[in-house]
């Protein structure tokens, strides 16, 4: 797509493959970070791509009504951020804005959390974090992912008879 709209040439979209066949991760990610296109220009062609569109947060207000229909905690873990609630029903929808807004699991989990549809917008992880800080305080928590050195307790009943567990290494 991004090549047939003149975005990204045959060689870029050949280092980009490289690039995500050695490293991984999503095709996309790479052409950013070779430095083939701004992210925000990458978005906009996914959100075509997706049927969603591609917005820029900002500094634009929302309201604490609209925020508090999202526990802040699901909010900062899931880097997300509701933006107005439509009164097109009772149901809503909510609009939120997400930086993969295909996660079909992260919107369940807000339909859910909020009791409203959920209409997911684009945005870019770091237009995210920098609303959520400013609206919310503090920092987002990095999509709810962990550190793959965050290991969680050791659950063994053989390790947790002998007293071992995580701490036994120390």
């Amino acid at each position: 797509m991004l090549m047939r709209q003149g975005r990204i040439d045959e060689l870029q979209l050949q280092s980009a493959l490289a690039h995500q066949s050695r490293w991984g991760g999503r095709l996309g990610r790479a052409v950013v970070h070779l430095g083939f296109l701004e992210e925000a220009t990458l978005l906009e062609v996914l959100g075509e791509q997706l049927g969603t569109p591609f917005i820029v947060i900002g500094d634009r207000p929302v309201e604490p009504r609209v925020l508090a229909l999202i526990p802040q905690k699901l909010i900062r873990g899931r880097r997300v951020l509701p933006l107005a609630r439509l009164a097109e029903s009772r149901r809503g929808p909510l609009v939120v804005a997400l930086a993969e807004p295909g996660d079909l699991g992260v919107i369940d989990e807000l339909a859910f959390a909020s009791g409203l549809d959920v209409r997911p917008v684009l945005a870019t992880e770091a237009d995210l974090d920098q609303a959520i800080e400013r609206l919310l305080g503090g920092r987002a928590e990095g999509g709810g992912r962990r550190s793959p050195l965050d290991l969680p307790e050791d659950t063994n009943p053989l390790t947790v008879a002998r007293g071992g567990g995580r701490h036994a290494l120390n």
